[in-house]
């Protein structure tokens, strides 16, 4: 009898640490985030980017060095988000990866490269 309370015990200490790991996980994206762009063309600072994330829902504005600022539209399923290229509407892949207040998008595909990779910083909740 002892032995099954055991089992019993330790696979519920070992599901409620699975239930709330991906509790955490999900909402470790929602919020605002706001850093700098580094262009996958030779790696200098190409603009800064907003991240606003809403669950799945995302919107993103992209300032580029010369200060014209566009906006379109972002989904983000787990760590994988979907933007699409504000200039030509184009589906940009990146895959996000949070440690703290840093949420950093790193491209995963060739048209995301061209934009480059996103480092940004959360600014709200």
């Amino acid at each position: 009898m002892k032995k099954n309370k055991a089992i019993a015990t330790t696979a519920t200490i070992f599901l409620s640490g699975a239930l709330l790991a991906g509790c955490g996980s999900a909402g470790d994206y929602k919020g605002t985030w706001t850093g700098e762009v580094t262009s996958g063309q030779g790696g200098a600072a190409s603009g800064t980017a907003t991240v606003t994330v809403k669950g799945g829902n995302c919107e993103w504005e992209l300032t580029e060095a010369d200060g014209k600022t566009n906006d379109a539209r972002c989904e983000r399923d787990g760590d994988e988000f979907k933007m699409a290229d504000p200039l030509t509407g184009k589906d940009l892949k990146y895959k996000g990866t949070v440690s703290g207040d840093t949420l950093t998008l790193t491209p995963d595909g060739d048209s995301a490269k061209e934009i480059g990779t996103m480092v940004l910083t959360k600014s709200s909740k």
